[in-house]
This record gives C-alpha cells, sequence and structure tokens, in this order.
C-alpha cells in the first residue's frame, strides 16, 4: 500500500497526550452503536498504552488501516505492547473495518 499519497484520510484520531478523540464527520451516518463502539475502543486503548492512535483511509485502495505514534518525549511509551493492543483489536474488529471501509468508499467519493 503506498501510504505517502494523497488520498490518505485520516478518520479517527484519539490522542492520549491532549485528551483528545476526533471522529471525521463525514462518519457521523453510521450507527450510533458502530461510532460508540469505536470511541471506546481507541480512547481505552490509548489511555492503556500512550501515544496517539490514527485510523485512516486509503481512498485509493478502499482500505482502512491503523497506527500508532509516540511523542519523542515519551520514554514511558511500550511500542511492543501498543501494536501487540492494537493488531488484536484489528483481528477483533476485522469485520467492522471492512464495512467502514466500504462505507467510506462511497461516501468520501460522493457515491451516497
Amino acid at each position: 500500500m503506498n501510504q505517502n499519497n494523497g488520498n490518505l484520510i485520516p478518520i479517527i484520531v484519539s490522542n492520549s497526550y491532549i485528551k483528545k478523540y476526533y471522529m471525521d464527520a463525514r462518519l457521523e451516518k453510521l450507527p450510533r452503536e458502530v461510532k460508540d463502539t469505536l470511541k471506546i475502543t481507541f480512547v481505552k486503548l490509548t489511555e492503556e498504552v500512550g501515544g496517539v492512535l490514527e485510523v485512516i483511509f486509503d481512498n485509493t485502495n478502499y482500505e482502512i488501516f491503523t497506527k500508532i505514534v509516540k511523542n519523542d518525549d515519551d520514554l514511558a511509551f511500550d511500542e511492543i505492547n501498543a501494536e501487540y493492543k492494537l493488531s488484536k483489536i484489528e483481528k477483533e474488529n476485522e469485520k467492522l473495518f471492512d464495512d467502514i471501509a466500504t462505507f467510506c468508499k462511497f461516501k468520501f467519493n460522493g457515491l451516497v
């Protein structure tokens, strides 16, 4: 996947440093349960491991990928544990992420 093109859209960001959660306004049409599940899952993850989590939609390949990063001065961040927990979330929610990718494909390209 080419992650350097202009078609990468951050759709969710959970930042443990400033205690903020962001979801792209175009996801407002998702069912409340889905939005709540995403918020709870990602805020809980960043509260546990720290860092900044990004859920990104690749509008070229119509896929969702995640990444978690830390501030350079965050010496307490456990990258291995963070990646393990994020990988577990991805596996447990694979169908949900696929459904959101399909939703984004249509919504972000003006097809709905």
